[in-house]
């Protein structure tokens, strides 16, 4: 099954883009509705292009880099789910690439072929969740980008451009999804460990990846929204008190394909002598980040099945390991279809079986012009998004600003700009709204609890 893939020919890639096209087709046909998180970047993208900005009139912590990407594909495409799914799976087969080029450049196998690159692929289809246009996708592909200079530097190739681009792709990947910061810290303990990276060199690393975050802080500075910027990305992104919808039973049964091939395949590594001293220290390189993906995992907010794509580079370097190291012809026919199909139809039954509630659920027409103030997106599936509110502590957080003269004015404006004719109040922080602002509640007319509906002059 895999022979096809054994063979070192680029274009490769372009079946396995096909085969991963109508796996997410066969997906879609089963699995059908879009997930929450899928929907909230839909959102988000659409509510910026209306001409609100991030983090003061828009509560969520999603890095700066993503949102820009989201509100830039909605204003040339509109609301579309098959444009991200689109791009997902294009990012996905570039990543494919990047992750096949450096294992080839760096002679990680005794054979070169696209094999990484075709299970790589698979691993992301396994998981529908890897498949969605998410902020941890678009981080690890500059994550990759910067594990092929630290495999270069380590392969002896010294130059200055090394360092100083490595740096920049970690700090896009973090201006992207903070917890992937945890890969600047993997690197260079790469580069020390594995390497003979002088000071200077150590130093340029590290000035490119705050030149990014002050390029950031900058364009945020210029906006006067430096302070809300630093509060509500770093601060408060690293101090929430972490949420789930899955338990960790749950997380444990829809990965425990993952896990199997993980310690299948890194006990079969193990169990051979065969690799040099430079593949040795690639497999050290390939563990560091490997633990990297599961430390943005516990760093981050909200525990989700998308935020483990991380270690997916890893399980795939140790899953060809295990398929070239297959001696018996009767494994080598057998054990290939079993276990991709395997873990593609497990996948299948556990998303169906436990993950419903990440699915999105129908509720009742809002009409165009309803402002909700929850944090259940759902309303807005089939209407035009018209709320501030995509995370629940950080909209907590603003409406009690309402305390202070300047944040109760910037919310006032943010009212006032929406200009809602119903309301929905599902945090019931109105009656407080209305007592602060007595000119904005007498437009306002209740209709019922945390229902206002605007009076019609």
């Amino acid at each position: 099954m895999l022979r096809f893939f054994r063979i070192n020919d680029p274009y490769r890639l372009a079946f396995i883009f096909v085969l991963m096209i109508i796996f997410r087709l066969v997906q879609n046909y089963f699995m059908g509705d879009i997930s929450y998180y899928g929907l909230k970047w839909l959102l988000l993208g659409e509510w910026l292009s209306q001409g609100y900005t991030m983090y003061t009139e828009t509560f969520d912590y999603t890095g700066p880099i993503a949102v820009f990407v989201y509100k830039f594909l909605h204003l040339i495409f509109g609301r579309s789910e098959f444009i991200h799914y689109g791009i997902s799976s294009l990012i996905i087969i570039f990543q494919a690439g990047i992750f096949n080029q450096l294992l080839l450049k760096n002679k990680a196998y005794d054979e070169n072929s696209y094999m990484p690159a075709f299970l790589y692929m698979i691993l992301m289809v396994s998981v529908p969740d890897f498949m969605t246009l998410s902020p941890q996708l678009l981080s690890l592909t500059f994550v990759l980008l910067g594990l092929r200079n630290v495999l270069r530097r380590i392969d002896n190739q010294v130059t200055d451009e090394l360092f100083l681009n490595t740096g920049i792709f970690i700090g896009i990947a973090t201006m992207i999804y903070l917890p992937s910061m945890v890969f600047f810290l993997v690197f260079l303990f790469s580069l020390i460990l594995f390497s003979t990276a002088v000071t200077r060199r150590l130093m340029l690393y590290l000035f490119s990846f705050l030149l990014v975050f002050g390029m950031c802080a900058l364009y945020f500075y210029w906006r006067g929204d430096l302070w809300v910027f630093l509060d509500s990305y770093l601060a408060r992104n690293l101090l929430f008190n972490a949420s789930s919808a899955l338990t960790f039973q749950t997380m444990l049964l829809t990965n425990v394909g993952f896990i199997f091939i993980f310690i299948l395949s890194v006990f079969k590594t193990w169990g051979s002598s065969r690799l040099t001293n430079f593949q040795q220290k690639i497999q050290q390189v390939i563990w560091l980040v490997f633990f990297g993906g599961i430390g943005t995992f516990f760093l981050s907010n909200e525990k989700a099945l998308h935020e483990l794509v991380f270690i997916v580079p890893a399980v795939a370097y140790f899953w060809t390991h295990y398929f070239i190291l297959l001696r018996r012809r009767v494994f080598k026919f057998v054990m290939p279809g079993l276990m991709i199909f395997g873990m593609l139809a497990y996948t299948s039954y556990s998303y169906q079986s436990w993950l419903q509630p990440l699915e999105v659920i129908q509720v009742e027409s809002i009409g165009e012009k309803t402002m909700v103030l929850g944090s259940d997106l759902s309303y807005y599936k089939n209407e035009q998004v018209l709320t501030p509110c995509f995370n629940a502590e950080l909209t907590s957080r603003a409406f009690r600003g309402l305390d202070y003269y300047s944040s109760a004015g910037e919310l006032y404006d943010l009212f006032h700009r929406a200009n809602p004719d119903f309301i929905i109040d599902e945090m019931e922080v109105m009656p407080k709204v209305f007592s602060r602002f007595p000119k904005m509640g007498e437009t306002y007319q209740s209709l019922g609890k945390g229902r206002y509906q605007k009076i019609s002059n």
